[in-house]
């Protein structure tokens, strides 16, 4: 009998029992909230949700969807990213804004959502995205904020001391050793925030004005006409979007820190 050891051993095997077994549970989950008519209740099957998934590959409603959803949550990362990264500079540079920054940082953390979005799209114009643009970034600053501290303050102080020695301040302290040393962990909270985005982007298109497409504009119209098939088929996709924003930064930071993944060692040392 061949030895299954080595091959049970590999992270996928476990990943794909472990959507085996979710589904088999939630395939159980289902049977009692199927309707009389046979029509599928408020916990569909899992086959109906994959079929409705799956036609969505060729639905133009959703591909539009998915698009300007994605953008949303692009810029929304990018403009997130950013600002937490310029606030850790600030702090990496004058030291005694560290408790104010951190305090900003927090508040962008514990401010409800719920309660920005209307005010947020109150100040924009009718068909303005910027509500899902801002609630996006709003959820990456304090993330990135605290990874990229972390991996400022990781440098090594014998680096800072000869930059010190030769006559370096803070800023040539932070150009030259401690952007590199803060790769690693501002990727690992990168990593964090992509899918982050997706969800502050999904949140702010229930506040939007005279916009008629995106994920979260498709959730509040099947919600309305108790698709029930349709809402988990878009919490899916919206799943997926999100994983595959997470499995790109993956990918970035096994390119830029090959070192830090054990796959490789950086040239020069």
């Amino acid at each position: 009998m061949p030895d299954l050891r080595p091959l049970l051993a590999k992270p996928w095997v476990g990943a794909l029992a472990g959507i085996v077994l979710i589904v088999i549970a939630w395939w159980i989950v289902s049977i009692p909230y199927v309707k009389p008519s046979g029509r599928p209740g408020a916990i569909p099957p899992p086959w109906d949700v994959a079929k409705e998934a799956i036609g969505a590959v060729h639905d133009q409603v959703y591909l539009t969807a998915v698009g300007h959803t994605s953008l949303e949550a692009m810029w929304g990362f990018l403009w997130g990213v950013v600002i937490s990264m310029a606030m850790a500079f600030v702090v990496v540079i004058v030291p005694r804004l560290d408790s104010f920054i951190m305090q900003l940082g927090v508040v962008t953390s514990c401010i409800p959502l719920t309660a920005v979005g209307p005010i947020v799209s109150l100040m924009g114009k009718a068909g303005d995205r910027t509500t899902a643009i801002f609630l996006a970034a709003l959820l990456c600053i304090f993330p990135t904020l605290i990874g990229c501290l972390v991996g400022l303050r990781s440098a090594s102080a014998t680096q800072l001391d000869v930059i010190t020695a030769y006559g370096g301040g803070r800023v040539s302290q932070l150009r030259k050793v401690q952007l590199i040393a803060a790769v690693p962990n501002l990727i690992a909270a990168l990593k964090v925030c992509a899918p982050m985005s997706v969800l502050g982007a999904i949140l702010g298109e229930y506040f939007l004005n005279g916009v008629e497409s995106g994920m979260g504009i498709l959730l509040i119209s099947s919600q309305a006409s108790n698709n029930s098939v349709r809402v988990w088929a878009i919490g899916i996709i919206c799943a997926v979007i999100a994983g595959i924003a997470y499995a790109l930064i993956a990918l970035l930071g096994k390119l830029l820190t090959p070192w830090a993944a054990g796959t490789d060692t950086p040239a020069g040392l």
